[in-house]
C-alpha cells in the first residue's frame, strides 16, 4: 500500500460503478469523523498514474472534504489482470451484477477475451459470463445512464422492467421513454413497479399521463384499479375466481423470479425471508447448515416442485397464449 495524491488517479471506470447518494452521504460523515479506513483499489499505469477500479464513493468523498492524499492498494501494472482480480474478489464482496457486467464487457470488447477465456480466468461457468455480457448488450445508453447515476432503481430494472419487456416484447424506444420520464423522481420500488405495469399494459391514456408527468394521479388510478381486479362489477362468480387465480399466479411468479435471479447472480440464496434465514444460520455454523446441502430437504423438495412446474409451463403458455392472442 502506498499514499499518493488524488490528481494521480484516473477515473476512467467511474461510469461502470453504481451511484448511491444515501450510502455516499453516510460514507462522507464516516470519513469526516474517522478518516479513510480502506485504501482505494487501483492498477498502476506508471509510478505517477493509477487507474481506479474500486473506491469511487470514497474518492468523491475525499474530494468534497478537500483531502488530497489517499492510501492506494495496487493490483499490479497490468490493467486486464487488475480487472480480473477485482471481479474475482467481488464475487464475495460489494461489486453488483451490473457492475460486474461492465467489467466483463470491457474484458470481452477491449481486451479481446472470449467468454470461455473469461470464465476460465474467473473460475466461473460460461453461463455466468454470458449472463453478464447479455445484460450490458441489451441495455440502451439512456437506461444505463439513469441506472448507474442512481436516478432509476436497479431492482426495478432487474426484476420488473427487464423481465416484463423481454416477455412482452416492448420496443426499446418505449423503454427509453419510460425510464426518461420516471427517473430521478424518488419513487419507491413498489410505485415504480406499478408505473412499469401501467405504462406497458395500461393503454395509451395511462402512458400519456406518465409521459406528461402526472405520476401521483397515475399511481392513484393504478392502485385503485389493481387493488383486486376480481372485484369488477361486471364479472360473474367463475370469472372472479379465474381473475383472482391469475392475480395470485402473477404475484408468486414475480417472487420466485426474484429469488432464483439472486441465486444465479450470487451463487448463493438471498439473505431475505425464510430461505435467507436458513442461509444466515448456515454461515454461523448451526445445525441448519445441512438444509442447503445437495441432499437437504430444501433442495430435494425444491427440485421436486420445480420439475412439476416445468412440466406445466408449456401447456400453461399454450392455453393462456391462445386466449391472449384472441
Amino acid at each position: 500500500m502506498v499514499e499518493i495524491e488524488l490528481h494521480q488517479i484516473s477515473r476512467k471506470y467511474e461510469s461502470y460503478r453504481l451511484k448511491n447518494k444515501y450510502a455516499e452521504s453516510q460514507l462522507l460523515s464516516s470519513i469526516a469523523e474517522t478518516g479513510i479506513r480502506e485504501p482505494l483499489i487501483c492498477t498502476a499505469k506508471s509510478s505517477e498514474q493509477y487507474i481506479l477500479l474500486d473506491g469511487y464513493k470514497r474518492l468523491r468523498c475525499l474530494l468534497r472534504l478537500n483531502i488530497h492524499i489517499v492510501p492506494v492498494h495496487s493490483l499490479g501494472s497490468d490493467e486486464q489482470d487488475g480487472i480480473i482480480e477485482l471481479i474475482r474478489v467481488s464475487n464475495s464482496k460489494s461489486l453488483q451484477t451490473l457492475e460486474q457486467s461492465c467489467f466483463v464487457d470491457e474484458l470481452h470488447k477491449r481486451f479481446g477475451m472470449t467468454a470461455s477465456g473469461i470464465a476460465e480466468r474467473l473460475d466461473v461457468s460460461p453461463a455466468w459470463v454470458s449472463l453478464r455480457l447479455g445484460l450490458i448488450e441489451e441495455m440502451s445508453e439512456t437506461v444505463r445512464m439513469n441506472i448507474f447515476s442512481g436516478r432509476f432503481p436497479i431492482r426495478s430494472y432487474m426484476y420488473s422492467l427487464k423481465p416484463f419487456t423481454r416477455v412482452k416484447g416492448a420496443e426499446k424506444h418505449l423503454v427509453d421513454r419510460f425510464v426518461s420520464h420516471v427517473s430521478g423522481k424518488h419513487l419507491s420500488t413498489r410505485d415504480m413497479d406499478r408505473l412499469i405495469y401501467g405504462y406497458f399494459r395500461g393503454g395509451e391514456h395511462i402512458r400519456k399521463q406518465i409521459e406528461d408527468g402526472h405520476l401521483n394521479w397515475t399511481l392513484k388510478v393504478l392502485k385503485d384499479n389493481t387493488a383486486s381486479l376480481s372485484q369488477e362489477a361486471d364479472l360473474n362468480m367463475e370469472e372472479r375466481r379465474v381473475i383472482n387465480d391469475l392475480e395470485i399466479l402473477q404475484k408468486y411468479i414475480v417472487k420466485v423470479i426474484r429469488y432464483f435471479s439472486s441465486v444465479v447472480s450470487s451463487g448463493s440464496p438471498r439473505t431475505h425471508g425464510r430461505a435467507g434465514r436458513m442461509h444466515c444460520r448456515a454461515e454461523s455454523g448451526t445445525n441448519d447448515q445441512a438444509s442447503l446441502l445437495p441432499t437437504s430437504p430444501f433442495k430435494k423438495n425444491a427440485l421436486l416442485l420445480i420439475k412439476g412446474i416445468m412440466d406445466s409451463i408449456e401447456p400453461l403458455r399454450k392455453q393462456i397464449g391462445e386466449f391472449y392472442d384472441q
